[in-house]
């Protein structure tokens, strides 16, 4: 699995001194004249994390464990529906065989379309995972260049007094930028935390699809062997062998249940 990430401290991550002077000349000093342009200051950060923020739908995971608890109930009674029943003449002249035998189809297919559902609802979620961890780069690439945007004003606050000549009295430069830097890094920090979740998510999303592909690739596929040899060979070590797969099985994606 994946592992978790801790995000550095918004003012340790490093930022050379030519990224910050690039930024003081391209999109600091222009304010000087043209204060209305405050609020646009790492506008085009806050946009583009904006988007990026978003989990893994809850609503597929959870389809995904509603599917396997329906596999677990399903498996829990194959031993009631899949016995190797005598009938006698009656019985068979009644046709309970057929009907029995019916049954049986009928049980197999409705859990192999239950299989199906949920290996195709894994699918989904895998790639909604790797969509999820791309945009979690994203935006942890984004949250560096916040950085530099907020270090580069820190230092303009109090660099710019020096070169401005002929400062108004009621110039409120310097508190408006104030109050842009502290917006700056109280939106980070949100976003931080909605990063943090989407790791969280990823993580707990990860978990449930590790424990259901190790039984679709190794449990389910020996359960259904199991299954054609009892049907094949009507004998005590079959049948012994088919219960304790399919006890192995119910177990694994209980397990997968509980991780989730």
């Amino acid at each position: 699995m994946k592992q978790f990430k801790v995000l550095t401290p918004i003012e340790q991550i490093p930022c050379s001194s030519d990224e910050l002077l690039s930024i003081k000349r391209n999109d600091l000093i222009p304010l000087l004249d043209n204060q209305t342009r405050m609020n646009m200051y790492a506008d085009q950060l806050i946009q583009a994390q904006s988007v990026l923020l978003n989990s893994i739908d809850p609503n597929l995971t959870q389809k995904l464990s509603l599917v396997i608890s329906k596999i677990i109930e399903q498996l829990s009674v194959s031993k009631k529906k899949l016995d190797q029943r005598k009938f006698n003449i009656l019985q068979r002249w009644l046709g309970l065989d057929l009907e029995f035998s019916a049954g049986q189809v009928k049980y197999l297919h409705d859990l192999e379309s239950s299989i199906e559902e949920a290996k195709h609802l894994s699918q989904r979620l895998q790639i909604e995972i790797q969509k999820s961890e791309s945009r979690f780069q994203q935006a942890s690439g984004l949250r560096e260049q916040m950085a530099k945007y907020i270090r580069a004003a820190q230092e303009f606050l109090h660099e710019y007094p020096d070169f401005v000549q002929n400062r108004h009295p009621l110039d409120n430069f310097s508190d408006r930028l104030s109050k842009k830097i502290h917006t700056l890094q109280t939106l980070q920090a949100s976003n931080d935390i909605a990063l943090a979740q989407m790791q969280l998510t990823q993580q707990l999303s990860l978990s449930l699809l590790d424990r259901f592909n190790e039984a679709q690739q190794v449990l389910i596929p020996a359960w259904q062997y199991h299954v054609k040899q009892s049907s094949a060979q009507n004998s005590f070590t079959t049948t012994d062998d088919l219960d304790k797969s399919r006890d192995k099985l119910i177990q694994s994606l209980k397990k997968s249940l509980e991780n989730k």
